[in-house]
């Protein structure tokens, strides 16, 4: 067996030397791009308001969170991956208030009618242009069974009989559809009415009044944009 040189054993030495060091500054490296990747999540996280399922903010309009409890009959808590269409509804006691309706969501998963239909929506847009967020986007609601395993569900308060609504409110529910649309790759014809599902009159006005739809359709696809649209849509409260 071969004597090694002193020479020899001093390069072999400073040969593991450098791959040590090399091993050293690979592993930090590799840390130094995970963290960075966690910081971007994180501010990413800050800003937008959705890594958790929330929505905070949709144009210049808050979001506020009343979380239903999770429970059978409202708020399943089941995951909500690939989602497809956004489903409107509407409110059908004139007068209510998004609060209202949040809270008669909360209080079936109490009620003891076992007739009682499994109901819930993820956002309710208010008279005055307020929007509850009831469930998280990435958790299903009991909108529409037809949609509930890929579909997002708004409802909006109306103030008269026939399904109309304030401007305030029409302002808020094309902004928060537009955003919606904008966040999962959606365009405005993959939103429908309630009617397009299950054949029921809901949301009203749209469901009588299909001009009145395919207006509040063109102006979601210039939310989406991020474009200016108008409240002129006959759905909207003349006196509002």
């Amino acid at each position: 067996m071969a004597v090694m040189s002193k020479k020899e054993w001093k390069r072999r030495r400073l040969r593991r030397k450098r791959m040590r060091k090399i091993a050293i500054l690979g592993g930090l490296a590799v840390a130094l791009i995970l963290v960075l990747l966690l910081f971007v999540k994180i501010i990413s996280w800050i800003f937008s308001g959705t890594d958790d399922g929330l929505v905070k903010k949709v144009g210049d309009i808050p979001v506020t969170q009343k979380l239903l409890t999770v429970s059978d009959r409202t708020r399943p808590g089941t995951a909500l991956n690939n989602v497809k269409t956004i489903v409107i509804h509407y409110a059908g006691m004139p007068g209510t208030t998004a609060k209202d309706q949040r809270d008669y969501y909360e209080r079936l998963r109490e009620a003891s009618n076992a007739k009682d239909a499994l109901e819930s929506m993820h956002f309710i847009v208010g008279p005055d242009g307020e929007i509850i967020q009831c469930i998280p986007i990435n958790e299903a609601a009991y909108g529409s069974k037809s949609s509930n395993e890929n579909g997002l569900s708004i409802e909006f308060c109306c103030i008269e009989a026939d399904g109309s609504m304030s401007k305030d409110t029409y302002k808020s529910l094309v902004t928060l559809v537009g955003y919606l649309c904008d966040e999962f790759d959606l365009k405005a014809s993959d939103v429908k009415r309630h009617y397009d599902l299950t054949g029921k009159d809901c949301p009203l006005f749209f469901v009588k009044n299909e001009e009145s739809w395919k207006n509040f359709l063109d102006d979601v696809a210039l939310a989406i944009k991020g474009k200016d649209f108008t409240t002129s849509n006959p759905v909207v409260k003349k006196s509002n």
